[in-house]
């Protein structure tokens, strides 16, 4: 077999082209990022300076006035809180006990394929599905009506498939040698999962949860089919009267009043803009500090 002298004039050339393509890859990537970082730009600029002349404490804090041509967005911001907060009572035990079934327990057998890859697909199904299910299920065939109950039901829904997604890949992001470390001891598999697996995964349940809550918190499909009032002078009250009634929300609003151009003036709609971006930014902060101090306790 005879060997094949190169010169090092050709290794030179040839040095000198993956170089090429090594700059050419980095500047497309560079330019790339720098696309992106300009939209964004844009879009917060955009809602902020546009959106900024309306943050009062008085557009905050009290209710529309009018037919919503005045006032406030206080029952909007109210009602997406009530909506996130019950969405996630509903979503939290059913979403991570699935994810530890899925992580921990479940055999790699066809059933357990066909449920991931179900759980996965129902993850990337576009909200208005979930709207229409909520709609023809809750709404009419249980007789609950456009109601914050059947707001929940239908978002918990929506929100389960991530939720099982993020805490599954949260327990796969413990090192096996803590699980293997646990069952060393003399610990049961239950007590495995829960006293030494769960709480190193915590973090990641935790932020998958909160990064969830925030996705709801902006979609209007769901909410516009199953629990949304577009105006409404009513006062809030604790009780099961009030689960069964619509509640006010941003996204709805947002929607509605670029619908029905010039009822609701230019300012309140980017000032409620603003405020659900502000909103889901402060959603996504808390996320990332929970993870921050949750993985420095446990220094891994």
């Amino acid at each position: 077999m005879q060997s094949v002298m190169i010169s090092e004039s050709e290794l030179l050339l040839r040095d000198r082209r993956r170089q090429g393509r090594s700059n050419t890859l980095a500047s497309l990537a560079i330019g790339s990022a720098g696309v992106l970082v300009l939209i964004i730009v844009i879009i917060v600029g955009t809602v902020l300076w546009k959106g900024i002349p309306a943050m009062t404490w008085e557009f905050l804090s009290t209710g529309p006035q009018e037919g919503m041509s005045k006032g406030g967005i206080w029952p909007m911001i109210r009602g997406s809180i009530l909506l996130m907060a019950g969405t996630l009572v509903l979503t939290l035990p059913i979403g991570v006990l699935a994810g530890i079934w899925l992580a921990e327990y479940a055999t790699d057998n066809r059933l357990t394929r066909a449920i991931r890859a179900s759980v996965s697909s129902l993850a990337g199904t576009p909200s208005i599905i979930f709207g229409l299910f909520g709609l023809a299920i809750f709404v009419l065939k249980f007789n609950l009506g456009t109601s914050l109950l059947a707001g929940w039901l239908t978002l918990a829904i929506y929100s389960i498939p991530m939720v099982v997604l993020t805490t599954e890949q949260a327990f796969k992001e413990v090192p096996q040698t803590v699980e293997e470390g646990g069952i060393a001891l003399g610990l049961s598999k239950w007590q495995t999962t829960w006293k030494v697996m769960f709480p190193n995964a915590l973090p990641g349940i935790l932020t998958g949860l909160v990064l969830t809550v925030a996705r709801v918190a902006g979609e209007a499909p769901p909410i516009l089919l199953t629990a949304a009032i577009y105006y409404s002078t009513e006062k809030l009250s604790l009780g099961w009267d009030s689960l069964k009634r619509p509640v006010a929300n941003l996204p709805y609003h947002l929607a509605e009043g670029y619908r029905q151009g010039g009822v609701i003036p230019e300012k309140i709609i980017w000032g409620t803009c603003l405020s659900l971006m502000l909103l889901v930014l402060i959603i996504n902060l808390a996320a990332t500090l929970i993870r921050a101090r949750a993985r420095a306790k446990l220094n891994w």
